[in-house]
């Protein structure tokens, strides 16, 4: 049963009505000879009492069902799964008002089997984390695991490992950066992108170096062609997309054979999410992508 909403107002002035109407019905004289007036009265009393019980009847209920059934809090008791991502191609990306990517592939595959359904929002990365530390999102698909998101995330195990790589302009250098060591990068003015983590040894590394910061991988690029910076540590495979993306990158940029780091990407799940409970099942579908290929498959159709 649907019962329309009436706030306080609106009930006083039924009721008031109801009883005016009630009160101001001639009382019934014995002395009446007009039957048909008799049976008149009677039938208006009769119609207001009722509506008037229905009408108190109906507004128990409604304090009933408001008392026992509280809206649930945003993003709570309920099957839709609030997916949120930032900018990070070919992870995520957005194409005429579309969320294309990886990670976009990966999360169809994963709720379709799930049989869950999902709404994915993309924000900036500060605010995506946000959003899932207050429990406002789920989850999003594809994040590196830090000592500091974990006081607020669930991880599962890596679906992806991409290859951090040092690079260059080929205009700059005329062979690729080799290095032993971290130390043997000392030399170079570096460009980093804001909100990255490369790793706690490179992060610490950094903050003895000559850095300048950029928004974005392809703002580093740009500025290696420009000569602003000398190396960039970037991620394999959201540097080659950029690369196959952008003509004007292309055939520009040498890469390091040696890695600095290897990022190991994970779904991370709020602490704060029903999803939470779905972990172990999310693990399995997961490792089920991995071992039938689709993965490798999704990843290497952003590549080409």
């Amino acid at each position: 049963m649907i019962l329309p909403y009436i706030n306080n107002s609106d009930a006083n002035r039924v009721i008031d009505g109801l009883v005016y109407r009630a009160k101001n019905i001639q009382p019934i004289r014995e002395k009446d000879q007009d039957m048909q007036a008799v049976i008149k009265r009677k039938s208006l009393l009769c119609h207001a009492l009722h509506t008037a019980m229905t009408f108190c009847i109906a507004l128990f209920l409604i304090t009933l069902v408001s008392v026992s059934n509280p809206c649930p809090a945003w993003g709570q008791n309920s099957d839709r799964v609030q997916l949120v991502g930032f900018n990070y191609p070919p992870f995520y990306q957005v194409k005429s008002g579309t969320a294309t990517g990886i990670a976009v592939d990966l999360a169809e595959e994963l709720f379709s089997r799930l049989n869950r359904e999902y709404a994915l929002s993309i924000y900036p990365l500060k605010r995506t984390l946000s959003m899932l530390e207050n429990g406002q999102a789920d989850c999003v698909i594809i994040l590196i695991k830090t000592p500091q998101r974990q006081k607020f995330l669930h991880f599962t195990e890596p679906i992806v490992t991409a290859r951090g790589l040092i690079w260059s302009s080929t205009e700059r250098e005329k062979n690729p950066i080799h290095f032993d060591t971290l130390q043997d990068l000392r030399r170079y003015k570096i460009g980093i992108t804001r909100g990255y983590s490369y790793g706690q040894e490179f992060d610490n590394f950094l903050q003895s170096m000559n850095v300048e910061t950029a928004n974005s991988d392809y703002s580093n690029l740009l500025k290696l062609l420009e000569h602003r910076i000398e190396i960039f540590p970037g991620n394999e495979l959201v540097v080659q997309s950029l690369i196959n993306q952008h003509p004007e990158l292309r055939n520009k940029f040498l890469r390091s054979s040696k890695t600095f780091f290897e990022w190991d990407l994970r779904i991370a799940i709020s602490r704060k999410s029903h999803l939470v409970e779905l972990l172990p099942e999310i693990e399995t579908v997961l490792a089920d992508l991995k071992r039938e290929g689709i993965v490798d498959a999704i990843i290497q159709s952003y590549l080409q």
